[in-house]
């Protein structure tokens, strides 16, 4: 089975397509002789014209009343509604068929429907029967009144020899071809989904299936290794030059402090003080602070509290609402700067900022961000959460500007730092809220908390 598993996929079709033709007739070789040996129509017909065969001939041999009456009698105990016409009674019409020697083919003809036909008459109450006429010689005729057969009895072992025969081994194919063929290609595609969703290559493509399923999967890790290679090395090269511009930098701090003219320095100070904040938001989103700071218990109410504490000491009205302590395992150094990130960008265009902490249960730990100010729209909630992407176009109503790394940044401490979620929704009647969800605290046993997940353990 190991062999048929990571064969290719022309040859597991042909497999399961020989494997279809034996198990078609292992079932109909073991089935239809149960079924059909109980309701067969046509041996029932076949019995019925034999015995008609042998009235008609006993009948024919008779030379007295007393020997007709003894046929007709017999007719009786085997079951067959017969009496005798004279011949002259049969109309011209008539007159051929009645004079036929063929009693099968003439029984078959009366008693047999057509296929079409018996499906529409299927369930009838009442199903009409044909005479057989049988004209014995220039005087006498026998009628027989035909036996009527319920169309369903023979018709549901037709229904079930079928399901027997078709339905019932092809779900045992489709069964066994998802097994085989779907289902590795079901994994490939969800591992290819999620390494494009949440922008994750660190695990390798899993080689397992056909040979051309692991064929791909061989392609994808290399590709994956350069892609790698290059990120990385893009990362370096501008986590260098973010290092290298601080001396430059350094020095001309030192240089305008030494100008003499106030309002030119004062202007220049806050060039350099956007620059710095600028290389430290660069090399921030760059290395990925935090994501490998060990997690720790803390107290999220807390957390959350002194945050809008510190923004509101410097003017911004920021209130936090929600429960009086909330332990919680998180990286707590990193879930600070993201919540003051969301903060802070709010701040920029809103006049008040609301700080909602929940516990919902196994629903998670939910965190909102909300702001009073003009919003975004549903394009451009996608797209701020891309690294360096402003909108201060569509958010104008306040003064200052980010560097376009708040969100992103944000965005990746929540989900690949902690397994959250974190998504941009509208506020009645304006504004924006930030909804963070993070994973439901989970009790140990031995008083530990636990909030990561199993992905974001592999991640972080």
């Amino acid at each position: 089975m190991k062999s048929l598993r990571t064969a290719s996929i022309r040859t597991q079709i042909l497999v399961l397509a020989l494997l279809l033709i034996v198990l078609v007739s292992v079932v109909a070789a073991t089935t239809e002789p149960f079924i059909y040996g109980r309701h067969d129509k046509g041996m029932a017909i076949g019995l019925l014209a034999g015995r008609i065969e042998r009235v008609v001939d006993q009948f024919r041999d008779a030379r007295s009343p007393e020997e007709e009456a003894a046929a007709l009698d017999l007719a009786t105990r085997l079951q067959i509604s017969v009496e005798k016409l004279p011949a002259s009674q049969i109309s011209p019409r008539d007159e051929a068929e009645a004079s036929s020697a063929d009693i099968l083919q003439r029984t078959r003809r009366a008693l047999e429907d057509d296929f079409f036909d018996g499906l529409r008459h299927l369930f009838d109450k009442e199903v009409a029967s044909v005479p057989l006429i049988v004209k014995i010689d220039q005087e006498r005729a026998l009628v027989f009144h035909m036996p009527t057969f319920s169309r369903s009895l023979w018709f549901f072992p037709a229904v079930a020899s079928g399901i027997l025969k078709i339905v019932i081994p092809l779900i045992v194919l489709a069964y066994v071809s998802s097994w085989l063929i779907i289902r590795p290609m079901g994994r490939f595609a969800a591992a290819a989904e999620r390494a494009s969703t949440d922008d994750s290559l660190e695990k390798p493509f899993v080689a397992e299936g056909s040979s051309e399923i692991r064929s791909l999967a061989a392609s994808l890790n290399t590709m994956r290794s350069r892609i790698l290679q290059m990120a990385e090395s893009r990362t370096r090269m501008l986590s260098s030059i973010s290092h290298d511009l601080r001396t430059p930098l350094t020095r001309l701090r030192m240089r305008v402090e030494r100008c003499e003219q106030p309002e030119l320095q004062g202007k220049m100070l806050h060039d350099l003080t956007v620059l710095d904040g600028m290389i430290n938001e660069s090399l921030a989103f760059l290395t990925n602070a935090g994501h490998n700071v060990p997690s720790r218990k803390v107290d999220l109410s807390s957390l959350l509290q002194t945050i809008a504490t510190d923004f509101s000491e410097t003017g911004i009205d920021v209130r936090f609402s929600g429960p009086r302590r909330l332990k919680y395992m998180c990286k707590s150094e990193a879930i600070t700067r993201a919540i003051s990130n969301l903060v802070e960008n709010a701040s920029r265009y809103a006049t008040q900022i609301d700080i909602d902490l929940q516990d919902r249960g196994d629903e998670g730990i939910f965190v909102k961000v909300s702001d009073n100010g003009p919003g975004l729209t549903d394009e451009l909630k996608t797209r701020v959460l891309e690294p360096f992407f402003k909108a201060d176009e569509a958010r104008t109503t306040g003064v200052g500007g980010g560097f376009g790394l708040g969100l992103p940044t944000a965005e990746g401490i929540i989900r690949k730092g902690h397994g959250g979620k974190l998504t941009l929704l509208d506020r009645a009647p304006n504004g924006l809220v930030v909804e963070i969800i993070l994973p439901p605290v989970r009790d140990g046993g031995d008083g530990r908390l636990s909030a990561i997940s199993d992905s974001t353990a592999s991640i972080i």
